[in-house]
């Protein structure tokens, strides 16, 4: 991305189009960054996979001496400031990273636990002193981090949390008491970010040493992610200096909130590394697996599978490194060690970070179901991929905010980051519009045969969308009032159509994208965004006709509806003719072809 064009304000993508040469696409990706992911995935072909059963018997010792190698590798210090023994380098790097370290989740799980939620806290919210003293330890891998925030009582309802914190006596300590839960690293971490209720109701966070007086229970026996380490916590009179307490007493929700949106920003790109994998093992099986005298890969419904994990893929990416880039490029407009200023950009985006989340893990999850599917009864069998992969990617709908909650953020951030678009003129004046959102306006051609023109009918239709949403969430909010944060069945129906309204456009601006350049793989990648828009349309016309009745019931006006599925409407392409397409040319490659 050039130097000229301005920062993407988080929130703002259903008032403005996605410009195709503006979004960063996998494409764009330098070859530095390439080559922190080429250093990343030897790491992992060479040094973890050989070794991982011993990951998988819970040999911690060996799940150390891995994150001390990929420390000598520079993998552990990637987002730490330079000052600090760091290398400072943007989301896209870090996150291209954690793509090649996700290969296998639960060494992906060990360290992205040490080098995320367990050194960001510390980045963004340490003193000077605080931060000397701990982050080249733990850019070095001689400290291995975690982040305790669950309790039993308290899972996303973090602020109910009854660990307590008491100042002693001399005003030099505190003592915590207390248990926390599903602690990644809990079992052999060094270092702790703990939140804990001074006097009882004020949430803060604290750096706490094993040292101190941490024990750690057993390691839980889990469905998926066996080769990481996960177990409570329990906190008997551990002694805290107060010099540990992190950012300002009473102020630990801002910790906590900010770091798990650090988390959800790269969280996308490690699921498509998940669906890539799910992708490739099956095109392989399939080729392979021969029924009724042929490859079952000949079969259309086969293809089918094959052919919707690699729109999946597609899709994920385009609308991860979208959200990063814009990140990205907000970050560079100001200075990156300004700590403050990057915590709240990365807030103005959490809508984005939501949608990425809830997107991206749910694609995971119908990659590596159907990948179960292809492989049959093989697929049930642990001496088979699939089977790992399908207990692996369950947790991901429920880590960094469960799936709910965040369907639940993206509704009620928009409201709040913009009130004035979603009131009742608003929703009345995008029904009764004529002319959709203003289509991007870029270097791209919109004469016949150009990317553009190609995806015309796409774009026109998420145009549509983003009015659709103003509309429903509008009038939604006029029909409710103060009462629609308890109407969650509705508020999720409209997250699902932002959602979609986001991934589409993700798509056709990274499809326009490459077709603008050149792309060999353009046309395969204009299949993939008008399937995807098909399947789009067709579940956001779902969402759409359960909103209208729940807002029927409620005496909204008749017009309201009539006008609704005029924006609803999409003729779509041949989806099953395109799927195969998209099929064929992941069975001639033999992989994710893109």
């Amino acid at each position: 991305m050039t130097q000229t064009q301005a920062p993407v304000r988080g929130g703002q993508f259903l008032t403005s189009a996605a410009r195709p040469d503006e979004v960063f696409i996998r494409e764009d990706l330098t070859d530095e960054q390439r080559l922190f992911g080429q250093t990343a995935a030897e790491f992992m072909q060479k040094e973890v996979l050989p070794v991982v059963q011993r990951l998988y018997e819970h040999d911690w010792t060996l799940t150390r001496r891995l994150l001390k190698r990929a420390a000598d590798l520079d993998l552990l210090r990637l987002e730490v400031p330079p000052a600090y023994g760091g290398l400072g380098l943007d989301l896209i790097s870090a996150s291209y990273v954690g793509e090649q370290i996700a290969i296998n989740p639960s060494f992906g799980g060990s360290l992205g636990a040490h080098t995320s939620i367990g050194t960001l806290p510390l980045v963004y919210f340490g003193n000077d002193e605080q931060k000397a003293r701990y982050l080249p330890r733990l850019s070095t891998g001689e400290l291995v981090a975690a982040y305790a925030l669950t309790e039993t009582q308290s899972g996303s309802d973090a602020l109910a949390a009854r660990t307590a914190a008491t100042l002693t006596p001399d005003g030099r300590h505190y003592l915590l008491n207390g248990q926390k839960m599903w602690i990644t690293n809990g079992g052999f971490a060094d270092l702790f970010t703990i939140f804990a209720k001074v006097d009882g109701e004020k949430f803060t966070a604290f750096l706490v040493e094993r040292g101190m007086g941490v024990v750690s229970g057993r390691d839980e026996t889990k469905l998926g992610l066996d080769g990481s380490s996960t177990t409570a916590l329990t906190l008997d009179n551990v002694k805290v200096p107060v010099e540990n307490v992190l950012g300002t007493i009473g102020q630990g929700h801002r910790v906590a909130f900010n770091i798990l949106n650090l988390g959800r920003v790269k969280l996308g790109a490690r699921n498509m590394s998940g669906v890539r994998m799910a992708l490739n093992h099956s095109v392989k099986y399939a080729r392979e697996r021969r029924q009724f005298g042929k490859a079952i890969a000949e079969f259309g419904l086969i293809k089918q599978k094959l052919a919707g994990m690699a729109i999946r893929g597609f899709v994920g990416d385009a609308m991860s490194y979208r959200t990063l880039g814009d990140v990205d490029r907000a970050l560079d407009s100001g200075d990156r060690a300004d700590g403050p200023l990057v915590l709240k950009t990365i807030e103005g985006f959490s809508v984005e970070c939501s949608i990425n989340k809830v997107w991206t893990s749910e694609a995971l999850a119908w990659a590596v179901d159907e990948g179960v599917q292809v492989f049959g009864g093989n697929g049930y069998s642990r001496e088979f991929p699939l089977e790992r992969m399908y207990r692996d990617a369950r947790i991901t709908r429920i880590y960094e905010g469960t799936n709910e909650i965040n369907r639940m953020l993206v509704p009620t951030r928009l409201l709040k980051q913009q009130p004035h678009l979603f009131t009742a003129e608003r929703a009345r004046a995008a029904l009764a519009a004529q002319s959709p959102v203003p289509s991007p306006q870029s270097p791209l051609s919109a004469k016949a045969g150009s990317p553009q023109s190609l995806l015309s009918a796409e774009r026109e239709y998420v145009a549509r969308l983003k009015r659709l949403a103003i509309a429903l969430l509008g009038h939604a909010s006029a029909t409710y009032g103060d009462g629609l944060k308890e109407e969650q069945e509705v508020l999720a129906r409209i997250a699902d159509i932002v959602i979609e309204t986001y991934a589409t456009e993700s798509a056709l601006a990274r499809a326009e994208k490459m077709a603008a350049r050149g792309d060999g793989r353009a046309s395969l990648a204009t299949d993939i965004a008008q399937a995807y828009t098909n399947e789009a349309a067709d579940r956001v016309a779902v969402a759409t006709r359960q909103v209208v009745a729940a807002l029927n019931t409620r005496g909204a006006d008749p017009s309201f509806g009539a006008g609704v599925w005029r924006l609803t409407a999409h003729a779509g392409v041949d989806g099953i003719a395109a799927l195969r397409r998209i099929a064929n040319a992941v069975i001639e490659a033999g992989k994710y072809p893109l």
